[in-house]
């Protein structure tokens, strides 16, 4: 590994890619839901001390903030030592907690507060300290006892199958959201117990309605994730695709914070995910900047500009002709934690059907779909289970029916 100043100023950079055309998918609906008994008891709750990416798991910058370093917060909108404070949230909307600032270190505890050598507080990231203590979403500093994960969100039971449905039973939604043109999935049940659920931003393939994915989005919201999705038109790379992701995050963001809303108060709104397939798989590593994304998962997406500040997960086939060399330069040019995944004999196409996954029942986006499970709990609720599928070279993405595995800022 290298030393933290190295590796500041290698994730400090980003590449601006070329956006090429693609093809979309097709048609369908879905409106049942997955899942067994909702939120339980158990599971892997937040990482105590250092998280596994990067130092101090500080995805960009010294400390993670998102502008150099900085002190942590200390109370909600507070600053941190010789930093400065921002409103609410901890750089991140609607939450609350601290300041993303600029030449302090050594942070406390505080909700969303990032510090330099700091403790991590709820939400906080720190780089380069002792071990942190256990916080509600927190990155300890880089210590001795690094906790499992990334953001420790809620904590989630324990799972032996990532390719079956989780604990919460699930719903759509369709003509909501901004302009009425959104299409939600989600758990039916939510803030059980005061789970607070992470929100998706997702696109689907040129052409493609929301509910044709349906069984796949469902079996992600089966895992306490609300999902946010719209239908694209036209090919990789237009502005309107990233616009139409971002304000569907936006809108459900605010929603956490809105009185009445069924969301209010029950939403993880410091660590959103950005996903899509093929133009949406563009199009989420196009918005992977904002600042409540915490990772990005880009399924047979295409070449994309990215200045992203958490992992990300890419997975494509060996028959994608066009979209594989189109997603290797996507992770050529990654400057963030990246693993690209590419299974043995999958198509552009493969994502959108329903396969026989040997062992198990039949499962929507067949061998893509557990890994994909694996990593939005293991980065967001901090499920220590996810960690076998990228780590280590038996990894579960190391073997048939997977191939060539790549992994880049991986420590």
């Amino acid at each position: 590994m290298t030393d933290s100043a190295a590796r500041t100023k290698r994730l400090g950079l980003f590449a601006a890619l070329i956006l090429l055309p693609a093809c979309g998918g097709g048609a369908g609906t879905e409106t049942g839901g997955t899942g067994g008994t909702t939120n339980g008891t158990g599971g892997a709750a937040a990482g105590t001390g250092g998280a596994s990416m990067g130092t101090g798991g500080a995805p960009r910058g010294t400390g993670g903030a998102i502008s150099g370093s900085g002190g942590a917060a200390s109370g909600a909108g507070g600053a941190g030592s010789g930093g400065s404070a921002v409103t609410g949230s901890g750089g991140r909307p609607n939450g609350d907690g601290g300041a993303t600032a600029s030449g302090g270190a050594g942070g406390t505890t505080g909700a969303g507060g990032r510090g330099a050598g700091g403790t991590a507080g709820g939400g906080g990231r720190g780089a380069g300290g002792s071990a942190g203590q256990t916080g509600a979403g927190g990155r300890g500093g880089g210590g001795s006892s690094g906790g499992d994960g990334g953001a420790a969100g809620s904590p989630l039971p324990p799972v032996t199958n990532y390719a079956a449905p989780g604990p919460f039973p699930t719903m759509m939604q369709t003509m909501t959201g901004p302009g009425n043109r959104y299409t939600i999935v989600r758990p039916t049940t939510l803030g059980q117990n005061g789970f607070l659920h992470a929100p998706i931003t997702f696109g689907p393939g040129s052409g493609m309605e929301v509910s044709a994915l349906g069984g796949l989005l469902s079996r992600f919201a089966s895992h306490g994730f609300v999902i946010i999705g719209i239908r694209l038109d036209g090919g990789p790379g237009a502005e309107a695709h990233r616009t139409a992701l971002r304000d569907g995050l936006d809108w459900i963001i605010a929603q956490n914070s809105t009185a009445g809303s069924v969301f209010q108060g029950k939403l993880d709104v410091r660590h959103a995910i950005s996903m899509g397939y093929s133009v949406g798989g563009t199009a989420a590593v196009g918005i992977g900047d904002h600042e409540a994304i915490a990772t990005v998962v880009s399924i047979h997406g295409h070449r994309a500009m990215a200045a992203l500040h958490g992992p990300l997960l890419q997975t494509s086939g060996t028959l994608d002709t066009s979209g594989l060399p189109l997603q290797q330069a996507t992770y050529d040019s990654s400057m963030v934690q990246t693993f690209l995944a590419t299974a043995t004999g999958v198509d552009h196409f493969y994502i959108q059907g329903t396969v026989d996954i040997p062992g198990t029942a039949r499962v929507p986006g067949g061998i893509e779909t557990p890994p994909i499970v694996a990593w939005l709990r293991y980065w967001i609720y901090n499920d220590a289970g996810g960690k076998p599928y990228f780590y280590g070279d038996s990894c579960v993405l190391c073997v048939s029916p997977w191939t060539n595995p790549q992994r880049k800022n991986w420590p």
